[in-house]
């Protein structure tokens, strides 16, 4: 990883943006649901709050062949100015206390649409910087990176809002932060090859589409899709319940952060697990053993909490570091099994998929909130979900034969350039 730093000017560039662009993403998801669920302590405005948040990305497969062909560090920029704007925005209605909850929606929506652009961009960057062994360190870098800094910011901010703090501090930290992200990325490299421009201006739109769909559906990328399909309605499904969760099992909405806080500790653990297991075992063993103790550490965090508030704290940790393994791997599994210049198709396609699915789970676990006498039990849905998609994954054959992380892609691999155009 020092390597990485010292030695390549343009990754240490897109590491600060990542930084701070996704501590302000994480911060705006974060807080909108906590503030929704404060204000209107409605279970269905939470879900079509989380509703808005996945809306935008049910789209995603129709900016692939646009992201591919344009200058990524420029989609960088604009979208994150964007967010800054979104939040601007919101910060301004709350100090002329306009509370409508449609500002909320209509404001992730906006939010969300530039996330829309920027993830595929940033998908289809790292490994254009960064040789395609050392993706997977440069995506745990980039992990603690956010997770340290958020970590931070969110204590702060849970201290502060805890105190009865207003919640205008948190859009102005969050502005700050996204203004930060944003200066960060005017630093990444942003040249491109006339080449480039030229070959991708030859194609036709529905023809690039085609060719992701195309490579989407083939070989091993679809089980591993349908996975994270069934992974995301589920997360979504109890995701939208979590401000509730926590206001029962913690005694006020504000726990809501505390868990937030955990969770971003969570993912700490989750880097170090990757770190640890990427070259010792094949990458199919690390997925469906994640899955499997993935739902086992949820349920046993929703039975435990009442009981022991320090041991089911403990078996949250433990879900969400391996949750975000389960994320480290896709993301570099993204980003090495495609070809480079088909590798935002690929993100956005199934950013679409799984948006569809975000999207219905929240819905739907806005429902659940409303009808079911607990909302433990739509936790337990979820880690018995995850019990069972871990061992589907296993059955198919092209799934066991995937080898370790470190051999996947090196077909598709060149040597990074500090001035590699993006």
């Amino acid at each position: 990883m020092k390597n990485l730093l010292s030695s390549n000017r343009n990754f240490r560039s897109l590491l600060m943006y990542s930084t701070f662009s996704g501590i302000g993403s994480g911060m705006f998801s974060i807080f909108m649901m906590w503030v929704v669920h404060a204000l209107y302590q409605n279970p269905m405005y939470t879900g079509i709050a989380g509703f808005m948040f996945g809306l935008p990305f049910v789209v995603s497969f129709i900016v692939g062949p646009f992201v591919d062909r344009w200058n990524k560090a420029v989609i960088l920029r604009i979208a994150c100015f964007v967010k800054l704007g979104v939040t601007g925005m919101i910060l301004t209605t709350h100090i002329l206390s306009m509370h409508s909850p449609w500002v909320f929606f209509l404001g992730i929506l906006a939010f969300c649409s530039a996330t829309l652009f920027s993830g595929p961009a940033y998908t289809a960057v790292l490994p254009r910087v960064v040789n395609s062994e050392d993706l997977v360190k440069a995506n745990v870098l980039m992990n603690m990176t956010g997770i340290l800094g958020g970590l931070g910011i969110g204590v702060v901010l849970y201290m502060i809002m805890a105190g009865g703090g207003d919640f205008a501090v948190v859009y102005w930290v969050n502005a700050v932060v996204l203004a930060l992200g944003l200066l960060f990325a005017f630093l990444i490299a942003s040249e491109e090859s006339s080449k480039k421009r030229e070959k991708a201006a030859l194609k036709s739109y529905l023809g690039e589409l085609k060719e992701g769909f195309l490579f989407v559906k083939k070989g091993v990328m679809l089980p591993l899709i349908i996975a994270l399909i069934f992974m995301n309605f589920f997360a979504d499904v109890a995701y939208v319940n979590l401000p509730m969760f926590a206001e029962v099992h913690l005694g006020t909405a504000s726990g809501y952060i505390l868990l937030s806080a955990f969770a971003l500790m969570g993912g700490l653990i989750g880097s170090y697990i990757a770190r640890s297991v990427e070259e010792k075992y094949e990458v199919w063993k690390i997925m469906v053993g994640a899955f499997v103790f993935a739902g086992v550490a949820r349920i046993l965090f929703v039975n435990v909490l009442p009981v022991n508030r320090s041991y089911g704290i403990i078996m949250f940790l433990i879900y969400v570091g391996i949750g975000s393994t389960i994320g480290i791997f896709y993301q570099s599994l993204i980003q090495k099994l495609p070809p480079k210049d088909l590798i935002s198709r690929v993100d956005t396609i199934i950013t679409s998929l799984c948006s569809v699915a975000a999207a219905v789970g929240a819905l739907v676990g806005g429902l659940l909130g409303t009808i079911l006498t607990t909302v433990d039990m739509v936790f337990m849905i979820q880690g018995g979900s995850y019990i069972i998609i871990g061992l589907c994954l296993c059955l198919p054959k092209i799934v066991r034969a995937m080898p370790k992380i470190g051999e996947i892609g090196k077909e598709h691999d060149v040597a990074p350039d500090d001035e590699l155009g993006l």
